[in-house]
């Protein structure tokens, strides 16, 4: 554990130092945990994809992914993203020695995970009926359709992500989060053996979805509270007023980024049909086991622009780690011109080949979102959540517009045309307004002082 955990486990209330280098090397130190995780998930994710797409065929591993999708995209309209809320509000509880308050905070976020999860069952059960005759599901996939989106809405698991992430415990993450791709693997080739079907294989997933939160969850309550007592859940709010606005946004702003992935293949799928949807969510599959660092550093980095900000320290912070996100970005693009072409064949069958100029459009977007990895989060822990949201749903609009332009025309290659525009956006935009905030907000923290 930290030195900042054992401060606040010992009541002592001394608000640790941050400096520049220091900072990197715990970012890359807590990404390092998660890289782990994320390689073995990547090694993982190709082997169960390609189980997959050769038991399945084209257009069943299509209809397969978009129910997926459907799951996936409620998932992310519902969910609070309250691993945020965790760092953000626990950081300063942490800081300040009380613990009580920290235990209250992680409970009131688990409420919020809770009533997420029953507001989605209503709207997964809304989506099937609807979007099922649209994107040619059979009906008979409609009552282990509802069971998969179900089973995700009941995994939750942002609140003990958060948690993890507040006590810099991101080996215990990396661990938990390693339990998905080994038993969605094992599924897999269960499924393969004893039920060759789409049902099959959403079994599989939805048991990977309950596996991994239960990891999650006995993971963060090894070291913390869960004070769920309704008078500690309104304190949390008396305490800290802004608490509805920081959760709204930040809801807001992650559920355009989740759920415009899962869009982008619902409407290739009303497009092209299952076979279109089964094409593009091989070259996104593809593409993501290869950017897989995105997401990690994204997350790893947050909760120390959090502690950055609180010293005035975090736009050097931000410039190193953009430089090196960019490098490693290159990098990228680079491997999957060299080696997506073998990959493919190697995991996929012939109907599949259509995906390889997909996976280079889809690997060049994800590197473009590897590159700004930070500019999101550092807006947020500078309390500016807000234009975080606007920026992101502008960039979102743009792809959105692309995708219904270009798909009817190219197919496919429009729709990750589409994606790569709507992350070179989101770069620009977020990217200008973080760096052109810095000096504003440096400014004012050397009169006030650290936010409170």
């Amino acid at each position: 554990m930290t030195p900042l955990c054992d401060e606040a486990e010992n009541g002592e209330q001394q608000a640790p130092s941050v400096d520049d280098a220091g900072g990197l090397r715990r970012v890359g130190a807590n990404a390092g945990w998660l890289l782990a995780a994320r390689g073995f998930q990547a090694v993982l994710s190709i082997a169960y994809l390609a189980i997959a797409t050769r038991t399945l065929g084209l257009a069943d591993f299509g209809c397969f992914s978009l129910i997926v999708a459907i799951g996936q995209g409620i998932s992310g309209v519902v969910g609070f993203q309250t691993w945020q809320f965790v760092v953000q509000y626990g950081t300063r509880a942490q800081m300040a020695g009380d613990r009580h308050h920290v235990d209250r905070i992680v409970g009131f976020a688990a409420v919020l995970d809770l009533s997420a999860a029953a507001v989605g069952s209503l709207l997964a059960l809304a989506a099937i009926v609807l979007l099922g005759p649209l994107l040619k599901v059979p009906h008979d996939l409609y009552g282990a359709a509802f069971g998969f989106c179900l089973a995700i809405l009941i995994a939750v698991r942002s609140t003990p992500t958060g948690v993890l992430r507040l006590d810099q415990r991101f080996r215990d993450a990396a661990l938990a989060d390693s339990v998905s791709p080994s038993v969605r693997a094992a599924g897999a080739a269960i499924a393969a053996l004893l039920l060759p079907t789409v049902t099959g294989f959403l079994c599989a997933w939805a048991v990977a979805e309950l596996t991994t939160a239960a990891a999650y969850w006995w993971a963060a309550l090894r070291r913390r509270g869960l004070a769920l007592a309704p008078e500690g859940l309104r304190r949390v709010v008396r305490e800290e007023p802004a608490v509805w606005r920081f959760v709204c946004l930040t809801n807001l702003s992650s559920t355009i980024t989740l759920t415009t992935k899962q869009f982008t293949l619902i409407v290739v799928g009303a497009f092209g049909g299952p076979a279109a949807a089964g094409m593009f969510r091989v070259a996104a599959q593809l593409a993501q086991a290869l950017v897989k660092a995105t997401q990690t550093f994204s997350r790893a980095a947050y909760a120390e622009l959090v502690r950055s900000f609180a010293t005035g320290s975090d736009r050097a912070l931000l410039a190193q780690m953009t430089g090196i996100a960019g490098a490693v970005a290159a990098g990228m693009v680079g491997f999957a011109a060299l080696f997506g072409q073998p990959l493919l064949h190697l995991i996929a069958s012939r109907q599949f080949s259509g995906a390889y100029g997909p996976i280079i459009i889809l690997v060049a977007a994800a590197g473009l979102d590897l590159f700004g990895f930070a500019f999101e989060p550092a807006m947020t822990a500078r309390g500016h959540a807000g234009m975080a949201f606007r920026l992101r749903l502008a960039a979102t609009v743009t792809q959105a517009v692309l995708l219904f332009l270009l798909l009817p025309f190219f197919g496919v290659i429009g729709g990750a045309w589409a994606t790569f525009g709507g992350s070179l956006a989101a770069v620009l935009l977020t990217g200008s307004a973080a760096f052109r905030a810095a000096p504003a907000i440096s400014g004012r923290l050397a009169a006030d002082g650290p936010p409170r």
